[in-house]
């Protein structure tokens, strides 16, 4: 059994017909999705799976095993379509010098995109990572005892990394609606899942059979729906995939419920209505440091498990009754910061990934320092209140 890779492709020309790339694919009988958007005629996707430099094709034994070289299914695909063609580390171009390959679609303006992370986070996490973010943020626990987190911004804010993975994100934007699944840091392990896109799998010209079904788990776009859903515990898997054939909100209302998220959440992706003014959307505004912090200590003693957490309860010993310990560490950690992001910023340029890491690694230190420090006033002062000083 061969030990397949996925990998990505595009075939980028003045214009591709899609049907007319399918035929061709069919007949080099190798395996593999397109995808494509009808407004951008000049672009298209492929998914492949390969092993040892070999793309996973359709042989005379009627089996799926790896036969065409990654390279020569490059060449005739860029020699047959003037184009340029890139799969994996490999490239080949027969575009003409002279082609134009812009888009015939207008302009989009950059509007931020309504998100919604799917994560399992401790819920005092949360006003914090808002304030860190500076987003405001909705929450709904589901019944999985995950959080869906929502948010309006251009890009994922990875709320989520102040939890656990795995991480679903859901992004909506107009017409736009897609999913994500990310089970590492790594983004080469992303799974994406777009409802935009036209796709379809191709396997030389099998489809419905035994074949068409091993194309279809190989490198078929359901196959990365299914793995979306699978993360996400008590997720109704067959009706995630069967929202393939749906469009619009259809899409989103019907795989947000195959999900088992909240309805609220499903309004908050199709409608042009605010976070907070959705009912069962609680808020976390990015408020300043100090406040997100009182407010993720609130939720702290409010969470059963904390409360006989030892490590909290010895922070909260330590810092009610010797702070100067706590300020003696921040210092520390406030000199220590300094130090890497000065360094950072002095480093010539180009600078290097180290270098840049020191930056950021600097940064945090800062953050955390004062955080260490308003955390420590903010028990004392809950600490007198309680005794009643």
């Amino acid at each position: 059994m061969p030990n397949w890779t996925r990998i990505e492709g595009v075939i980028i020309a003045e214009h591709l017909d899609p049907k007319v790339v399918a035929d061709f694919i069919t007949k080099t009988k190798v395996v593999a999705t397109i995808d494509w958007y009808d407004r951008t005629p000049n672009l298209m996707g492929l998914t492949l799976a390969e092993e040892g430099g070999r793309l996973a094709a359709v042989n005379d034994a009627n089996e799926i095993a790896p036969v065409v070289e990654i390279e020569d299914f490059a060449l005739d695909l860029a020699n047959e379509f003037n184009a340029e063609v890139m799969i994996d580390e490999v490239s080949a171009d027969a575009l003409p010098e002279d082609a134009e390959v812009g888009s015939d679609a207008p302009e989009l303006a950059e509007e931020p995109m309504k998100i919604v992370e799917l994560v399992k986070i401790p819920e005092s996490s949360i006003p914090l990572a808002a304030a860190l973010l500076g987003i405001d943020v909705a929450s709904v626990e589901l019944d999985n005892g995950w959080q869906a987190l929502a948010y309006d911004a251009q890009y994922a804010q990875n709320v989520g990394d102040f939890g656990e993975f795995p991480r679903v994100t859901l992004m909506a934007s107009g017409d736009e609606f897609f999913a994500s699944l990310a089970v590492d840091d790594d983004d080469e392990t992303e799974t994406i899942y777009n409802w935009s896109m036209s796709t379809r799998t191709l396997a030389a010209g099998h489809s419905g059979d035994k074949i068409g079904a091993e194309a279809e788990e190989l490198v078929g776009a359901t196959s990365d729906l299914r793995r979306i859903a699978e993360a996400v515990p008590g997720a109704d898997v067959a009706a995630a995939e069967g929202t393939a054939q749906l469009r619009g909100s259809r899409a989103v209302a019907s795989f947000v419920r195959a999900l088992g998220v909240p309805s609220q959440i499903a309004t908050y992706l199709v409608e042009d209505e605010p976070a907070d003014d959705i009912p069962g959307l609680e808020m976390h505004y990015a408020r300043g440091i100090s406040n997100a912090i009182g407010r993720s200590v609130d939720r702290i003693l409010l969470e059963p498990e904390s409360a006989s957490n030892p490590v909290w309860e010895t922070y909260h010993k330590v810092a009610v009754e010797q702070p100067s310990i706590v300020r003696v560490i921040a210092s520390v950690e406030a000199a220590i910061g300094a130090t890497l992001v000065v360094n950072a910023f002095r480093s010539a340029k180009p600078r290097s990934g180290w270098v840049k890491l020191g930056g950021v690694m600097g940064s945090m230190m800062l953050i955390d320092s004062v955080a260490e420090v308003m955390l420590s006033k903010y028990l004392i002062e809950r600490t007198k209140k309680r005794r009643g000083e």
